[in-house]
């Protein structure tokens, strides 16, 4: 009885072998492409790069020597020699914020040099 279900199956469909290897060669395609866009989607690196460009050309204030801290447009030699003194003090930065507490760090430059910086 099973093989009479094939053969009526077989010829409701009027497909040659070949049409049928190519229709089941078409699915398999298909099929593929459907898995590898969604698991492009799931493992895409996009979120990781877009977080690690941000951070590009930025210094990390607790390990930057002065001459990187020069590098900052609104940061000279003074101002660089007193962000280092402030974290031998009082230890490494926990957030940009904490930039405020220099001397001669006020409002106005703060705005100014913190997306130069990056906490790490």
């Amino acid at each position: 009885m099973p093989r009479l279900f094939i053969c009526q199956a077989e010829l409701m469909l009027n497909f040659t072998q070949q049409e049928r290897q190519a229709i089941l060669f078409l699915i398999i395609v298909t099929l593929t492409g459907i898995l590898t866009n969604f698991l492009i989607k799931i493992k895409s690196p996009k979120k990781t790069i877009a977080c690690f460009n941000q951070d590009i050309g930025k210094i990390n204030p607790n390990t930057a020597d002065k001459d990187m801290l020069m590098d900052v447009p609104g940061i000279g030699t003074r101002l660089a020699q007193r962000i280092i003194e402030y974290r031998q003090q009082h230890g490494a930065f926990r957030e940009i914020e904490e930039l405020k507490k220099i001397e001669r760090i006020n409002a106005y430059r703060y705005e100014k040099i913190k997306g130069s910086f990056v906490i790490k």
